[in-house]
């Protein structure tokens, strides 16, 4: 039984920690992209750059719903929203011709 809770433990430390560096290089990714944007000034780029932003924001909330349980009833509107609103813009980052 104790080594079942601190497996569950660990599980949930390595949840976390996943959440974490998956906002950190998200943050990492906006600011290329805003560089990348500055020396090209490429439309393309700007999907990208919300869409990693997006990306960001929804590791951070997950993570905060992990370990802070935020019972809001939008969360079952918002996060699937927030992955659908992702996948286009990097659809359009792809697609988009200018």
């Amino acid at each position: 039984m104790e080594f079942l809770i601190l497996q569950i433990a660990l599980f949930d430390l390595v949840e976390d920690i996943l959440y974490v560096v998956g906002t950190i290089f998200a943050a990492i990714l906006i600011a290329l992209s805003i560089s990348a944007y500055r020396n090209t000034h490429l439309k393309k780029i700007l999907y990208a750059i919300i869409a990693f932003f997006l990306f960001g924001v929804f590791l951070f909330y997950e993570f905060l719903e992990h370990n802070i349980p935020l019972d809001n009833p939008f969360t079952d509107i918002i996060l699937p929203s927030m992955g659908l609103s992702i996948l286009v813009l990097f659809f359009f980052a792809i697609v988009n011709k200018k």
